[in-house]
């Protein structure tokens, strides 16, 4: 309960600053459009908000259809370059002419149709928008037109996303076994799936979390209450997990998008970070003793802690779990098509409980081998203190520049040296063995740290390999020029189901490979620096052409594009041929290593 009351306190004092800074306005607050007559013309005037901007693309002028008004000849004004687009920002005024198309006079009422589309610079994509204008115009000031048909202006009409098929279970082995309605198969098969899962970096945050709350009840642990605090805690994770599949599943919505926005992502690790500075013994967090005495007479001894835990498992099923992996996209998938919420629920449940697995070896194991108090206590609390920082960069990967994340795991790791004793001298008592084991390991953590600090200032991306800006590419010789084995990875990032379709387009006569993406994706971190980043991935996809999915901002035309593949999140990789087809086969959803790769290319 103790953790209950941190975390309600918490949430409340960090979210309202957050909220505060982070809210994005509405569209009505965002983009403010205003239109007025002046003789012949039109002037539309952009009003919009700090940090707002209109893409120059998405802007277009229409008449409602009438018998006496028309758009005249214009082009749209030159805008700003802005990230490789051009853009529109605050007190952008468009002038447009208007002609008649009779002779006659009086005065006329007309609606002006304003279509756009624009960002913040905070990380949202608003949908397209259109705003309308009654005009009152004078007939007598405006010229003829020259002809009756549409002016000479391109128009980007405001389209609907075209329909979605129906996901092709044959497709897929795993749809396979949920197809075939076997009740016992399904739970038994996705059980399996979720022990694998289990062994995927996704699921380490959550291990000290379990076995600090277990470690933290002191010497009175039990094996069969070390137990009992595990199984509710996996427990409140893998029914998370089943409610949020069946609500996703049937509604279409990314549940687990919705908890990576930017504000989320740092009031939670800004909780990790104020625990791990509790186990290190700056402060003691714990509730009034009032409070605290009147759920000791409340609670019996069994009782005690469970609430706490739960909503512990509740919050590491929705934050650090894992990224959409192929049995839950499967899973949900299934619910989407079929409406069978039951089955889909009964496999999520199964995989979740697979994944529970090692978390209930962990924390009981924790109960059962539990020594006496002692010094021991001061550093386990260190070295859950330093994973529980790990886990707050981890999660902080998600919205912070690689150079500032290399930062801060060089700083964490140097802690871990001098923790350990890098640069204390050796002890009079100290035994030679366990000197030499934790020099080592310091010195060790020293060079780490090194390595991670000069990768942070030159401006490497992967933690694997924090020097490869320092480390010359490997070069072959051509007559008398030299030229590099391989290029870097050139993705062309798109965001609807309109730009994937002009570039297939484009790319006709060429294979090509579209990889789903997002920045709050652990998965697509690891494919990036781990299987993309192999040479030789880099040598076999010189004939493809290269796109990127980016969902990050979960925006109404990225939920469209997964929705087309049946797709529920990062990362997945589709492949298409010459001809611009899908080849349905080779589709992967999840982290592959570079031969499983390698292979499908």
């Amino acid at each position: 309960m103790r953790f209950l009351f941190l975390l309600i306190s918490l949430l409340s004092f960090i979210y309202l600053p957050l909220s505060a800074q982070n809210r994005f306005l509405s569209l009505e607050e965002a983009f403010v459009l205003s239109a007025q007559t002046h003789q012949s013309e039109v002037q539309v005037d952009f009003a919009l908000a700090e940090d707002i901007y209109v893409y120059q693309e998405q802007v277009s002028i229409e008449l409602e259809p009438n018998d006496d008004v028309a758009l005249g000849d214009f082009t749209l004004p030159k805008g700003h370059e802005h990230d490789g687009e051009t853009v529109y920002f605050n007190g952008q005024v468009l002038t447009i002419p208007l002609t008649k198309l009779h002779d006659g006079s009086g005065m006329r009422t007309i609606t002006m149709k304003v279509n756009y589309q624009g960002c913040s610079e905070k990380g949202l994509c608003y949908e397209p928008s259109t705003s309308s204008f009654d005009l009152e115009v004078a007939l007598s000031d405006l010229p003829s037109a020259k002809q009756t048909q549409a002016p000479d202006i391109a128009i980007t009409p405001v389209v609907e996303p075209e329909a979605v098929a129906p996901v092709e279970f044959t497709d897929d082995p795993i749809m396979k076994l949920l197809s075939g309605g076997n009740l016992l198969y399904i739970v038994g098969g996705f059980f399996i799936f979720g022990l694998l899962l289990s062994l995927t970096p996704c699921v380490f945050p959550m291990v000290p979390i379990l076995s600090s709350v277990i470690v933290s009840h002191g010497s009175d642990m039990t094996t069969k209450r070390a137990f009992v605090l595990s199984m509710v805690y996996v427990q409140a994770m893998a029914i998370t997990y089943t409610v949020a599949g069946i609500i996703a599943g049937l509604s279409g919505a990314g549940v687990q998008a919705a908890f990576q926005t930017p504000w989320v992502i740092a009031v939670f690790a800004a909780v990790f970070v104020l625990l791990a500075l509790s186990m290190f013994g700056l402060f003691e967090i714990q509730m009034p003793q009032s409070v605290q005495s009147y759920l000791n007479r409340k609670s019996e001894g069994s009782g005690k802690g469970y609430t706490s835990i739960a909503i512990m498992g509740l919050l590491s099923a929705l934050i650090v779990g894992p990224c959409v992996a192929a049995p839950l996209a499967a899973a949900l998938g299934f619910i989407s098509q079929t409406g069978d919420a039951f089955l889909g629920g009964a496999a999520l449940y199964a995989l979740s409980m697979g994944m529970g697995v090692p978390l209930l070896i962990v924390g009981t194991g924790a109960g059962k081998f539990m020594p006496k108090p002692g010094a021991w206590m001061d550093a386990v609390k260190t070295i859950f203190g330093v994973l529980m920082l790990a886990v707050a960069i981890w999660m902080l990967s998600r919205i912070l520049d690689a150079g500032v994340v290399m930062f801060l795991w060089s700083a964490l790791v140097m802690f871990v040296a001098v923790s350990v004793g890098a640069f204390e001298p050796k002890a009079e008592s100290y035994c030679n063995p366990c000197y030499a084991a934790s020099k080592s390991l310091g010195l060790l953590s020293f060079l780490m740290a090194t390595a991670l600090f000069i990768g942070s200032i030159t401006g490497a991306s992967s933690l694997l390999n924090p020097l490869e800006k320092l480390i010359s590419k490997p070069a072959m010789v051509q007559g008398n020029a030299t030229v590099e084995v391989v290029q870097e990875n050139r993705f062309k990032k798109i965001h609807s189901i309109s730009e994937l379709e002009a570039e297939l387009a484009k790319a006709k006569g060429k294979k090509v490979l579209l990889d789903f993406y997002a920045d709050w994706c652990t998965s697509c971190k690891e494919f990036e620096h781990i299987t993309f980043a192999d040479t030789r991935v880099k040598e076999a996809w010189t004939d493809y052409i290269l796109l990127q999915a980016d969902v990050t901002a979960n925006s109404d035309d990225e939920k469209a594009l997964s929705k087309k593949f049946g797709l529920f999140g990062p990362p997945a990789l589709i492949f298409y041929d010459e001809n611009g087809a899908e080849i349905k086969a080779k589709r992967t959803i999840g982290f592959i290593p570079a031969d499983e790769l390698l292979k499908k290319l």
